[in-house]
């Protein structure tokens, strides 16, 4: 099956249609988790601001209102709701958990919301039952991850989701490869069902001038989590260095592998080319001031920091999981390897390292792709006709009804 593509949007036209066709703007409710850094906390935070250019006023509620994108959000005017979700004690309190449900069934009755859209695992649990206990019309899901990586391995957490998929009318996953992992591995899945990617504002990304003499300069940006592989290009850095390939590295992010990760370093001795910056809000001087752009995850939706690196105008070796093939082109704007193999991502490296005028050519492919294909005003474009338009009547949906749908 293929999924059911979003409609292009010209951004011109697409505004005066949805001005045209209202008296009033489309109310949306987003639920998050928190607004700390992330890729979808990045995405809703953004689209939050870009998306009311289309007819849709949406507000945010996050389960935990803390994070530097509220800031950001609160100066640019969207309302951002909390909920008792932080007071937990255990992972499994109940009781709050029952709280925080009927926070979001009072925000969501007291606002008059069209739409709910929830992201990632928790607000897809709450936000769903608390939307459907508003009555509210049209409750959508989302996927931003490869199945395996969306929740904790518990049956308990397996049942919660398929108690959201049953009670979700949509589903909207940030890749195809995000959309196929759902569908292989869900039950009850919503049968209307689209792929919309995320996007960037490339005009707020300064072009990177990659050097073509001394240690290649190497970027990453992202969780320093299991998830993310961080380990394997250092291991590839400790081969590059036996083969005669010098390379520095910057680790942009905090998590919860830093400590495994500066030991790692330090066993390889590469301590003086290693450096952890820790999580920034901005990453933009990080990206600019290098070479390369390394992104050697175990899994990945459809990344907000490989267009980011993309936006920037850097050359990129990324393994080809989830999304990262949907947004990298091979060969043009970097190389895609397997995940977990630092053998290959060393043999990647070298060879651009090797040949330093390649980086600036691919950089600037990855630069036009990024405004061309996954600018943030096509993604919000899409998004608001998916929320005011839902699937055309003269396109079948993707999949069907599944068992108890």
């Amino acid at each position: 099956m293929t999924a059911l593509p979003a409609s292009p949007v010209n951004s011109d036209a697409a505004q005066s249609t949805l001005q045209a066709s209202s008296s009033a703007n489309l109310r949306v409710l987003a639920v998050v988790g928190s607004l700390w850094l992330g890729g979808a906390e990045a995405y809703v935070a953004r689209v939050a601001v870009t998306i009311r250019k289309f007819g849709v006023d949406m507000e945010i509620c996050a389960l935990e209102r803390e994070g530097p994108h509220l800031k950001d959000l609160e100066e640019s005017g969207i309302v951002v709701h909390g909920t008792p979700y932080p007071t937990r004690t255990y992972r499994s309190d109940t009781m709050t958990l029952l709280r925080t449900v009927n926070t979001i069934r009072r925000i969501v009755r007291a606002g008059h919301f069209d739409v709910v859209h929830t992201y990632l695992f928790w607000a897809d649990v709450l936000g769903v039952a608390g939307a459907r206990l508003a009555g509210c019309p049209r409750v959508i899901i989302s996927r931003q991850a490869l199945h395996g990586w969306t929740h904790g391995p518990q049956a308990g957490f397996h049942w919660l989701e398929q108690f959201s998929n049953l009670f979700a009318n949509e589903l909207i996953a940030n890749s195809d490869s995000v959309m196929v992992s759902a569908e292989r591995h869900e039950q009850f899945l919503p049968a209307r069902r689209v792929v919309i990617r995320g996007g960037v504002e490339v005009g707020k990304y300064s072009q990177a001038v990659p050097g073509l003499t001394g240690p290649l300069r190497m970027v990453h940006v992202g969780a320093l989590a299991p998830r993310k592989g961080q380990e394997y290009v250092i291991e590839a850095m400790a081969l590059l260095r036996e083969a005669g390939v010098q390379t520095t590295l910057t680790l942009v992010g905090a998590g919860s592998d830093e400590a495994m990760l500066r030991k790692k370093v330090t066993d390889a001795r590469l301590s003086g080319v290693v450096t952890f910056a820790g999580a920034q809000s901005d990453p933009r001087s990080f990206l600019t001031d290098a070479d390369l752009f390394v992104f050697p995850s175990r899994q990945e939706g459809f990344a907000v920091a490989l267009l980011e690196a993309m936006a920037s105008g850097l050359a990129v070796v990324a393994t080809s999981v989830g999304g990262n093939p949907e947004a990298l082109v091979d060969g043009k704007g970097g190389r895609l390897v397997p995940p977990e193999d630092p053998p290959a991502l060393a043999a990647a490296i070298a060879e651009l390292a090797r040949d330093r005028s390649k980086l600036a050519e691919m950089g600037r492919f990855n630069r036009e792709r990024a405004d061309h294909e996954f600018s943030l005003e096509a993604s919000a474009g899409q998004l608001a006709d998916w929320y005011r338009n839902g699937p055309s009547r003269n396109e079948p949906m993707r999949g069907q009804p599944q068992d108890g749908a």
